[in-house]
């Protein structure tokens, strides 16, 4: 076989497997380029997952807030969030002229479902003369005062707003206690407890503010 020949086949040969290496090379920067891109597909899946998690956990923008006591009119509104309490007072008619406004936060935020009582200043229930405030006896079970039973609530003669004015009691609890009166008057203040909910935790919140 001629020399140029043989020469000639060795030279195809050196080329083919030097464009095999190249070939090679190319593979696999393509696959190190493939991987990367599924690596970054993967990650970028994650970030959506969380982000949709995130928007199902965002709260409604609006709020269901009741509120009574000293307002005029008493019930439940619709608000936003960030909502504040001088806002649905205001959706409620506004404050009453014996509203206490020293025991409550205007500029504080309402929450959804929260109950709202806005307190009331009570009168003295002792007669007055001058300057001088007379206080007679007053026969009860328990043989107090006028002056010592001023400042407490007669379950038996409040008025549902006044009843509200009470800690843990609101307006369908106020409801409960005149429908159980009209029927029994309560003897003894430990008698409010025969009122559907309210039990030790309520009474002992209240038994130092209520009378009959």
């Amino acid at each position: 076989m001629p020399a140029s020949v043989v020469n000639r086949i060795r030279a195809g040969v050196e080329d083919l497997l030097q464009d095999r290496k190249l070939v090679i090379r190319i593979l696999t920067v393509l696959l190190i380029l493939a991987a990367a891109l599924l690596l970054r597909i993967h990650e970028s899946g994650k970030a959506d997952i969380t982000v949709d998690v995130a928007d199902d956990a965002t709260p409604a923008s609006e709020i269901f807030v009741d509120i009574g006591g000293a307002v005029s009119r008493p019930g439940v509104y619709k608000a936003d969030t960030k909502t504040r309490l001088y806002e649905v007072i205001e959706m409620a008619g506004g404050l009453r002229s014996d509203a206490d406004t020293d025991s409550i936060n205007q500029a504080a935020y309402v929450e959804d479902g929260q109950k709202i009582i806005i307190p009331a200043h009570r009168e003295p229930s002792a007669d007055t003369y001058g300057d001088a405030q007379i206080s007679a006896e007053v026969p009860s079970q328990t043989g107090v005062t006028a002056a010592a039973t001023q400042d407490l609530v007669n379950i038996n003669t409040a008025s549902k707003e006044e009843l509200q004015t009470l800690s843990g009691i609101g307006e369908v609890m106020a409801d409960r206690i005149i429908e159980y009166r009209s029927g029994t008057l309560f003897k003894s203040i430990e008698d409010i407890k025969s009122v559907k909910g309210i039990g030790d935790a309520v009474f002992d919140k209240i038994k130092d503010s209520i009378t009959v």
